[in-house]
């Protein structure tokens, strides 16, 4: 189970990008040797503001560095976090996706299905670290703190037990932990999932969460609309076809 978000005025799962976890090694220890550092620092100060006889009475005896070493070793730190926060600005990934109404689809159940492909927009390649599927039918939406997110087995199962069938209604890449998550270019990127004509009426929403992991070990997670304008896409292509 998982707690989540949902769109104002929608009825949707959030969809905005979101960083949901930072390095412990590259963020969570030099901000703590910050802290640490600053302690001391403040420390070194109110020992200084004394008299030299009361820096002789404990606790105000106990130092560990020198106030030039001191402020040597903070300048770095506070340098280090602030320059790992820039860098991982430039190698944060954009995770989007692509969708897109496919004609040539003689195995599928209808020649129209509609097609969903994760993006990497960003300028560096990412690691999947997670997929997770929520398999959303006609009529049953879920609070958003009650959705089960599922595996890639699981969806199947769900998506068979409405009737659809794996190959000819409906489509979905396994999408393996560890993979690559490179940086896209026009309508490329990583497939996700196929759905027919027949997939589309049955579903209000499928979604797919993704979670990357980017260079400098933050994870990030995005949560894609496989079905978002997939009618009215749909609808679009049939009457361009009529013409």
């Amino acid at each position: 189970m998982t707690r989540g978000t949902v769109l104002p005025g929608s009825g949707h799962l959030d969809d905005r990008q979101r960083r949901i976890r930072r390095s412990p090694l590259l963020f969570t220890t030099p901000v703590a040797l910050v802290a640490v550092l600053i302690s001391m620092a403040i420390w070194e100060i109110a020992r200084m503001n004394l008299s030299p006889a009361g820096r002789d009475h404990w606790p105000w005896r106990f130092t560990l560095l020198t106030q030039e070493a001191l402020s040597s070793l903070l300048a770095v730190a506070i340098g280090f976090v602030f320059a790992r926060a820039q860098y991982a600005r430039t190698v944060r990934p954009i995770v989007g996706w692509d969708s897109y109404v496919s004609k040539e689809n003689r195995a599928m159940s209808s020649s129209l299905v509609w097609v969903v492909r994760v993006r990497n927009g960003g300028m560096h390649s990412a690691i999947l670290e997670s997929v997770a599927y929520h398999v959303q039918p006609k009529g049953e939406r879920i609070p958003a703190a009650d959705i089960q997110w599922q595996g890639f087995e699981d969806a199947i199962a769900t998506l068979e037990s409405l009737g659809l069938r794996i190959g000819k209604d409906f489509d979905l890449n396994a999408l393996g932990p560890g993979s690559p998550l490179t940086v896209a270019g026009e309508r490329s990127g990583v497939h996700v999932a196929r759905l027919s004509v027949a997939a589309i009426s049955l579903l209000d929403n499928l979604y797919v969460r993704v979670r990357v992991i980017d260079a400098v070990g933050d994870t990030h997670e995005r949560i894609v609309h496989c079905l978002r304008a997939a009618e009215v896409e749909i609808r679009s292509a049939r009457a361009t076809d009529e013409l």
